[in-house]
């Protein structure tokens, strides 16, 4: 299936039209995704490990969900979609807190990917059952519960496993209310 995105100018409003996923990651187009956080109540989050033959940040621990939002569609509906298709996790459009839409800009495989992305960041909370989850195949290989304590320490490191989303997991620390050591008065 071939994904049309919307094709936005760097302030994040439209730039009046679309392009296949594929050309606007060479020409380097700012587009719009989604990222969803899951949390349970006992603290913990649900992270993602990237499928090896992604041409993005291959094997690399990630934030729960995320896609591209296609060409017209709402980025709740993107993420209802986006956590069904990868996890096989339902969510209702309710449950989604929209916590922040930040600018991120990545140039990665030598400068021929080009991801200038507007994303949607969303937050559920409730309790997850990984046993129930279905992770797509040649999207993620494995998903992993870790403590907030735990994934802040190694948001600390600035962990290489992890995708480089370093201001997006301090963000989404604190929504959760927990402070790193260096953000402490």
């Amino acid at each position: 299936m071939i994904e049309i995105l919307d094709v936005l100018h760097p302030d994040g409003t439209s730039a009046g039209r679309s392009k296949q996923r594929d050309e606007v990651h060479r020409e380097g187009d700012w587009h719009r995704s989604v990222h969803i956080w899951i949390a349970t109540p006992g603290r913990r989050l649900l992270l993602q490990r990237r499928s090896r033959i992604k041409e993005n940040h291959p094997g690399m621990w990630d934030v729960s969900a995320a896609g591209h939002v296609s060409a017209g569609e709402d980025p709740r509906d993107t993420a209802v979609r986006e956590a069904a298709e990868e996890l096989g996790f339902e969510i209702h459009p309710d449950e989604l807190r929209h916590i922040a839409t930040q600018r991120e800009r990545w140039v990665l495989n030598g400068g021929r990917y080009l991801d200038n992305e507007w994303q949607e960041v969303f937050l559920v909370e409730r309790e997850v059952d990984i046993a129930s989850l279905r992770p797509m195949h040649g999207e993620l290989e494995e998903v992993t519960l870790v403590s907030l304590a735990d994934f802040a320490d190694r948001v600390a490191v600035l962990d290489t496993s992890l995708v480089g989303h370093w201001q997006e997991y301090r963000l989404i620390l604190a929504v959760l209310g927990y402070r790193l050591e260096e953000d402490a008065p």
